[in-house]
């Protein structure tokens, strides 16, 4: 029998790392479970990801094994850099999911792990808590949080490449709030995370059209697996944590202040409210460290989303038809100082075909320098390279639907890490 040997490179493939059996062409023949743990996890580690993402459903051995090599890199272990995969999901067909490939551009299947360890873990019903609840859903480097809409208690986070999660530990604070944002920050060199909710509760008033929040922040911290009330105030027809509004960036806490009540109009007005997360809740309580950034648009956004890219704060927004709330286009802004200042504005080659398809209101979730903005209802999705300052349409997901228009589709972006666990 004789065997084929290959250099191993970042971008070997699966079959390309086994040795070939030139009597039979069976793969299956090599007796890789000869080779140390350890060389075979190593091995695994230089795998692009829809490969690897197939090596950890051969064997429990194989996905306990890269979950540990995850847990306990070698030292001076220094990851590949991989381009993100956009995941996607549908309400109505749990059974297929998607995870969009950057790098070599195309739709893999992918299954993401369950809410509670109780489920089944049927492949078929994997998937069933993200399909059958609404969900709010944050990603930072190799890993996601999401917390469930109903009870805004219940706090998961998870690898999706690891496919193993958390939950976390006391539950949320803060009841049912009115209106609610998660994000979560992951730090890849200590290997810690921080997860911030804000919830905005409505407060009752005798006087008409005098709407009052009270703004509260929770953190939570895994080095110290507890929940902290950062800050609470009072916002006076303003309101803070609307879905995917709120974001962590170089230890502030950036949330987008909605303002839908405009005496004499009906357009709703924008703001970000800044907070220093390195201050102590103490000093907090003496003197409000708050920076508020004011959109600089002469019309108001359809909405507005999040997101940070390798340490620079992006705005992902919609631009309205004048006169309307009809979405015309979809831009982006660069937090510079106290100012945003806008990159770029969707080519109208690239929104024209999915004009009719996005809502007012849409998704939008990047990581390093892509950013994947997606319609609500149905599978349009666009993304851009702020590197190459480049708009591409992404294909459409393969998902058994005739009528995108019927079904509801959500979806989030992360990075492709091995050396990072819940």
């Amino acid at each position: 029998m004789e065997y084929q040997t290959l250099p191993l490179t970042k971008t070997s493939s699966f079959q390309d790392l086994l040795p070939i059996n030139k009597a039979n062409n069976d793969l299956s023949a090599f007796p890789i479970n000869m080779l140390p743990e350890e060389m075979q996890i190593e091995i695994l580690s230089h795998l692009q990801t829809d490969d690897m993402v197939r090596c950890e459903s051969v064997c429990k051995k194989w996905q306990a094994g890269i979950e540990s090599w995850a847990s306990r890199p070698p030292l001076g272990y220094t990851p590949q850099p991989k381009k993100p995969l956009y995941f996607m999901f549908n309400s109505e067909v749990p059974y297929a999911t998607y995870a969009y490939n950057s790098d070599k551009e195309k739709w893999i299947p992918f299954d993401i792990p369950n809410s509670d360890e109780t489920e089944s873990p049927t492949p078929q019903l994997e998937t069933t808590f993200f399909t059958q609840y609404t969900l709010y859903i944050s990603a930072s480097r190799g890993l996601v949080c999401f917390m469930e809409t109903r009870t805004q208690d219940k706090v998961y986070v998870f690898n999706p490449i690891l496919k193993n999660r958390i939950k976390l530990l006391p539950k949320a604070p803060g009841g049912i709030a009115d209106y609610c944002a998660i994000t979560l920050s992951t730090d890849v060199g200590s290997r810690k995370y921080v997860v911030a909710m804000v919830k905005s509760h409505q407060v009752e008033s005798i006087i008409k059209n005098n709407f009052q929040f009270y703004v509260d922040i929770h953190l939570y911290k895994s080095e110290t697996s507890s929940w902290v009330n950062l800050h609470t105030e009072k916002f006076v027809g303003w309101h803070g944590g609307d879905s995917d509004s709120c974001v962590i960036c170089k230890d502030r806490l950036y949330v987008v202040a909605n303002f839908p009540y405009v005496a004499g109009g009906t357009e709703p007005f924008h703001e970000i409210v800044a907070y220093d997360l390195s201050q102590t809740r103490q000093s907090r309580k003496k003197s409000l460290a708050r920076t508020k950034v004011t959109i600089p648009f002469p019309c108001a956004l359809t909405c507005v989303r999040l997101q940070n890219l390798d340490g620079k704060l992006i705005m992902v927004g919609g631009v309205p038809k004048k006169g309307t709330m009809t979405l015309d286009t979809v831009a982006i802004w660069e937090l510079c100082g106290k100012n945003l200042k806008e990159i770029t504005r969707a080519p109208d080659d690239v929104i024209s075909r999915f004009r009719n398809r996005f809502d007012p209101t849409f998704i939008a979730s990047g990581s390093g320098d892509i950013v994947f903005i997606q319609s609500y209802n149905s599978r349009a999705l666009i993304s851009y390279n702020m590197g190459k300052n480049v708009w591409k349409i992404v294909p459409k997901t393969p998902f058994p639907v005739l009528d995108d228009n019927s079904h509801y589709f959500r979806g989030f972006c992360f990075e492709p890490l091995l050396d990072i666990v819940p």
